[in-house]
């Protein structure tokens, strides 16, 4: 835990250092860019985008838990890898989310947009299939992950196939995001729970430290 604090610190120094530079070497004018309120014509401008950038980086965060719950050794280590790849996953969802990585992606490639997220689709059941495997997969886990599945996947279809001016089009698109990111959420609170309750049940009073 302590190495994981002092990593998580020199990580936002970084970030500190960094943004008081560009100040330093521009303007502030051109520094308030990176520290703007989110402002628009209404007052819950961006609320729902807001809402699914929480769902999905609370989902990471939760799977960084149940990282710290096990241990990277034999009996553990598929496991272990299984929650390192949600972390990433989750966490850069919510980064595609909040700046729109995958829309980035596509144009330089020349592709549709929901193609960049149907390779992220394809590479979390990976994860599932070849690490998750029946603790994920089964039970009440099973079902949330498979709720969630089925409103991402009626995420882009709307995007992908609905027509761009369609009524409701826009809100039903981006309500299944979010109601699918409720789901994932839940996923891992399950998954989390799991694995605190199963560390009270081995006698241990600690989470398990990170590797170095």
């Amino acid at each position: 835990m302590k190495s994981t604090t002092k990593v998580l610190l020199l990580i936002l120094a970084i970030y500190s250092v960094a943004l008081i530079a560009v100040e330093l070497m521009t303007s502030q004018d051109h520094v308030r860019h990176y520290f703007t309120d989110i402002e628009g014509p209404v007052r819950f401008y961006a609320v729902n985008t807001s809402l699914s950038v929480f769902l999905l980086w609370a989902t990471a965060l939760l799977f960084a838990v149940c990282l710290l719950c096990v241990n990277n050794q034999d009996g553990e280590r598929r496991l272990w890898w299984f929650f390192v790849s949600q972390v990433a996953v989750f966490a850069y969802l919510g980064l595609d989310d909040r700046f729109k990585l995958h829309e980035s992606f596509a144009w330089r490639l020349g592709i549709g947009d929901h193609y960049v997220l149907f390779v992220v689709a394809l590479a979390e059941c990976f994860f599932l299939l070849a690490l998750g495997r029946r603790e994920v997969l089964t039970g009440r886990s099973g079902r949330l992950l498979l709720a969630a599945a089925v409103l991402f996947g009626v995420m882009i279809f709307f995007d992908a196939v609905a027509p761009h001016d369609m009524v409701l089009r826009l809100t039903l698109e981006d309500l299944a995001k979010t109601w699918a990111n409720v789901f994932f959420f839940a996923f891992a609170w399950h998954l989390c729970c799991q694995q605190i309750e199963r560390l009270k049940g081995l006698g241990h009073t600690h989470f398990a430290e990170t590797p170095a």
